[in-house]
């Protein structure tokens, strides 16, 4: 797994749930905090259900279409290399001479 990999699969598990945590809890504060009125800033639970569900389905998109690019290269499968963007394998297929070169590790010692 590369470091753009890393970098994705962080902001995906770890900062889309922050955003909507905190989201959720500034909109709490500001409708608790406004005074007597909190039926402007209410959320139901089915509209807040329906917007995590936009954010996660927006934000793990890319990540499909790489797992789907991925499994159609694994397999082959014709039908499944007809719905793969071109840019997303070109991405997928770019190998570097150093990628296929295994890489050195230090052996472990006792000390």
């Amino acid at each position: 797994m590369g470091p753009g990999e890393v970098i994705a699969a962080l902001a995906l598990f770890v900062g889309m749930p922050w955003a909507v945590f905190s989201g959720i809890a500034k909109i709490k504060a500001a409708s608790h905090g406004g005074g007597g009125s909190r039926e402007g800033a209410s959320l139901r639970k089915s509209e807040l259900e329906a917007i995590i569900g936009t954010a996660v389905e927006d934000a793990t998109a890319p990540l499909i279409r790489r797992v789907e690019t991925l499994e159609a290269i694994v397999t082959q499968e014709e039908a499944a290399m007809d719905r793969i963007d071109p840019a997303v394998l070109a991405d997928a297929l770019d190998h570097d001479a150093e990628a296929d070169a295994p890489a050195g590790a230090r052996r472990r010692t006792r000390e």
